[in-house]
């Protein structure tokens, strides 16, 4: 599981760097070669996990060489996220106008500083990530296509367990979609409040410490947990807010009659939503 979750986080940061909003950052903040780099340097990584993984059983320098790639691989993928949370701090100050916003923000020599440091760490990071990659040459590891590992992977099932820690570094996150949460919403009958992000950024462990904060608990007659695969199915979905809702799984009922059952249970309750993508 922890190399399918290993394979997971790789796979994302491809998908990330290949990203509309990466391809801006690497074109307008200079970044393009170096982002390019980590992309390419990760891909070569991710063919041979699948190989990898079968081998570690019996081979301890394939173990040992995993367990480097995890630090190193989460280590970029953290890097990918301080660029991701920088660039949409400024394209939401900016209005959504990002181009606008990083020639201003370049514009200073003061803030220049950003872009030379980010830099850096990225050559850094590229560097590490190439010597890891060929470290597995000498294990003679087969290259697999990413749909073969896909295929016995699946997306881990979420929970609402958190336990009663601080949220390190993410305080005032937490506090500011409690304050979305209870504030009074007269207009609507359901609101929204989502926490978007790549992967690896803490989404999950967020809206962990939200569900269970104590206000929250004060303020909602009625909570509910519920995480949605990848294959989406109304009916399956429906099932899982009711099972969470009373605690019992419906069973042998039509959509019809689920969405009957889930209006008795909140109706007249008080509606926030919060999504984690």
């Amino acid at each position: 599981m922890a190399k399918a979750i290993l394979f997971g986080v790789a796979q994302k940061m491809i998908e990330n760097l290949g990203s509309q909003i990466f391809q801006e950052i690497g074109s307008l903040w200079g970044l393009k070669d170096g982002l390019q780099s980590i992309k390419s340097a990760v891909s070569r990584i991710q063919a041979v996990l699948q190989d990898a993984a079968e081998q570690q059983n019996h081979n301890h320098q394939v173990r040992d060489w995993l367990e480097k790639l995890k630090d190193v691989v989460y280590d970029a993928d953290d890097l990918l996220g301080e660029v991701f949370t920088e660039a949409s701090r400024r394209r939401a100050k900016s209005g959504n106008k990002i181009k606008k916003e990083v020639r201003t923000f370049f514009s200073s020599s003061n803030q220049v500083a950003f872009r030379i440091e980010m830099s850096g760490k990225i050559k850094a990071m590229r560097k590490k990530l190439d010597a890891v990659a060929k470290e597995n040459r000498d294990f003679n590891l087969k290259v697999s296509p990413p749909e073969k590992y896909s295929l016995n992977m699946q997306r881990e099932e979420t929970h609402s367990f958190v336990p009663n820690e601080k949220v390190i570094g993410r305080e005032g996150d937490k506090e500011a979609i409690i304050k979305l949460l209870l504030e009074p919403n007269n207009e609507e009958n359901l609101s929204v409040v989502p926490i978007v992000g790549i992967g690896g950024l803490g989404k999950t462990t967020l809206a962990q410490f939200v569900y269970n904060d104590e206000n929250v608990n004060k303020h909602f007659e009625l909570k509910m947990w519920v995480c949605v695969s990848d294959s989406f199915e109304l009916k399956i979905i429906v099932e899982k807010i009711i099972a969470s809702a009373t605690g019992k799984k419906p069973e042998d009922l039509h959509i019809d009659q689920l969405q009957k059952l889930l209006r008795e249970n909140i109706d007249k309750k008080k509606k926030k939503l919060t999504c984690v993508g």
